[in-house]
């Protein structure tokens, strides 16, 4: 391209051409074209500067777009204030009143939101301690955990159970539950509730993961200062899953877990006043948009839903079918691992232990008030022994609440369905 043209070389254009050279003769000399020679002797002739001005209107942010796109984009976010850029552009796309519209990328709409100090978001930082026992592949460890009471728009508050693989960074579910009333002491889950949700992640996910890991709740551990294993963890144990509990006071073992609730309730509860009247519902339609289409930004998702940065995720590592439950669980199993276990108690005046809460006491003697006695397990014959401080057996009581219907919730053969056999390992990459 050639240089530019001075003011000075103008006004020699211009006072040539006035002694009579035509213009091809003055652009020839000057090397430059011949228009060039002719607006700039036109430009003076008129009475205008030799200087060159350019202007250039700033153009403001998705100016280009219609401004049906702008409006839609910031009505989106005034409606749900936790939406991210990404969110926001997957919603616009599902509006049939932008069909026709070309819509900006996620770092404009970013960059548009940033005008108003309303929509900005404040920057976060620290270091957070690496995880404990980090798990490498997908459905090896599942984090399990739940909020209770979550304010729900219109409505009373609920209890959402979420469940999470960290490694593939997927939902593998989120369940609503009813929190209690407006006002009142919150209702928290309970073992049956918890038990039903994850059997429906195995069915959903065709799997059972090596490991579960959650906090110390009672409903997960059992109640302080009782070394017993509770329902939940010997349900487990039963499947072949091993428990895994969090450091006390350490949330960030369980980060990925509790990042999801904030990830649900942002974008599936805040600013959703209908729901289509059901909060699962909407969950379970959040979990599909989250996992299949919206891009994610956990680590190794490199911008990408979950399901399409880990496609391993569809691959079972434990193959499992709800028909074939009772044929998974092995009371052996649980059997095998309160045997490796020892409780120390204190009888009471009224000659009894408690072993597993309040409604598990078991009669020890009335001799025996206020002497200390260590029960063990006997897998024989599925009694607890206990013996005093020289080691002499001094009762033996047969286990309650340990059986197969109890743990599971499932009635075996006959009332059950029936004698099953386990399938042999198939491929299942199909599904």
């Amino acid at each position: 391209m050639s240089e530019r043209t001075t003011p000075e070389q103008r006004h020699s254009f211009f006072e040539q051409h006035k002694a009579g050279k035509l213009y091809r003769q003055i652009a020839d000399a000057a090397h430059v074209s011949l228009m060039c020679v002719r607006y700039w002797c036109r430009r003076l002739a008129h009475g205008q500067p030799a200087t060159t001005t350019y202007v250039r209107r700033p153009r403001g942010l998705l100016q280009s777009f219609h401004p049906l796109v702008r409006y839609v984009l910031l009505r989106l976010r005034l409606e749900h204030p936790r939406w991210g850029p990404s969110r926001l552009r997957y919603h616009m796309g599902q509006r049939a009143s932008l069909a026709a519209q070309r819509l900006p990328g996620c770092a404009s709409i970013g960059h548009y939101l940033h005008r108003w100090p309303t929509f900005r978001r404040p920057v976060r930082t620290g270091v957070h301690p690496p995880p404990v026992n980090a798990p490498t592949q997908v459905h090896e460890v599942w984090q399990v955990d739940y909020k209770v009471a979550m304010p729900q728009p219109g409505g009373c508050p609920v209890n959402i159970l979420d469940v999470r693989d960290p490694v593939g960074a997927a939902i593998i579910g989120s369940f609503s539950h009813p929190g209690g009333a407006v006002g009142q002491r919150p209702r928290y889950l309970t073992f049956p509730e918890i038990r039903a949700d994850l059997r429906q992640c195995f069915v959903q996910w065709h799997t059972l993961p090596d490991r579960i890991q959650t906090d110390n709740e009672a409903v997960f551990i059992g109640k302080p200062k009782n070394d017993f294993p509770s329902p939940f963890v010997l349900w487990l144990k039963g499947l072949g899953i091993d428990h895994v509990s969090t450091r006390p006071r350490r949330p960030t073992d369980n980060a990925a877990v509790e990042r999801q609730h904030r990830t649900i309730n942002d974008y599936c509860i805040v600013g959703c006043h209908k729901n289509d009247g059901d909060l699962q519902v909407a969950l379970a339609r959040s979990q599909q948009e989250l996992n299949q289409v919206l891009p994610s930004r956990a680590h190794g998702c490199h911008g990408q839903p979950p399901l399409c940065a880990h496609p391993e995720l569809l691959q079972p590592r434990r193959p499992f079918d709800a028909a074939m439950e009772l044929a998974q669980f092995d009371l052996r199993r649980v059997d095998a691992y309160l045997a490796t276990l020892t409780w120390r108690r204190k009888v009471n005046r009224k000659g009894q232990v408690t072993l597993g809460g309040r409604q598990r006491r078991h009669l020890v003697g009335h001799g025996y008030a206020g002497q200390h006695v260590v029960a063990r397990f006997d897998p024989c014959d599925r009694h607890i022994v206990f013996q005093n401080d020289n080691g002499d057996e001094v009762r033996r009581c047969l286990c309650r609440d340990l059986t197969i219907a109890a743990l599971t919730g499932l009635d075996p053969w006959p009332d059950g369905p029936g004698i099953q056999q386990l399938p042999l390992p198939l491929d299942l990459s199909h599904r």
